[in-house]
């Protein structure tokens, strides 16, 4: 499936949100929560305001310019910051991928650009959340260099890249 990533473009908001929306794990036998789940300011927080200096979205798009996935980066600073969270120093990572085309090595690639991206902007680390349930997700980060720094923080783990 050839594909290309690009970064963000004003069009993309509402995709950012879609996948915001699809990045929400849900385990296997339980029933997808209501959209209005991204009114929460808990999850909210991850989009909103979007556009600051160090905010970074990266848009996976086929030849014909359908959006498969994103991938997308935020610097939190004070109390009120993501779960993946580590320091002020650590943009969090947050990543969605389109239900049917998982498992084609999407995944791997954004993160990949994102943690290219991360480097040239000078940061040191990348850090990010995940449910410890998805099992896929989890061997995903970690293949990729995560590695734990907190578990169980609001029923998500904490894992953290150094660059």
């Amino acid at each position: 499936m050839p594909y290309a990533i690009r970064s963000y473009q004003d069009d993309d908001m509402s995709f950012l949100w879609d996948m915001l929306y699809q990045s929400i794990y849900i385990p296997d036998g339980q029933a997808q929560p209501e959209r209005e789940i991204l009114d929460d300011p808990a999850i909210a927080k991850y989009l909103v305001h979007w556009g600051q200096d160090t905010d970074t979205a990266l848009i996976a798009v086929d030849a014909h310019g359908t959006r498969l996935g994103a991938i997308w980066m935020r610097v939190w600073q004070g109390a009120d910051h993501g779960w993946g969270y580590v320091d002020n120093a650590t943009p969090e990572v947050g990543m969605a991928v389109r239900a049917e085309y998982r498992g084609k090595g999407l995944g791997g690639q954004l993160l990949r650009a994102i943690t290219a991206h991360a480097q040239q902007a000078g940061f040191s680390a990348l850090s990010l959340s995940v449910d410890p349930q998805n099992e896929v997700a989890l061997r995903l980060y970690q293949h990729h260099g995560y590695q734990f720094v907190f578990e169980d923080t609001g029923g998500s783990w904490t894992m953290k890249k150094v660059l």
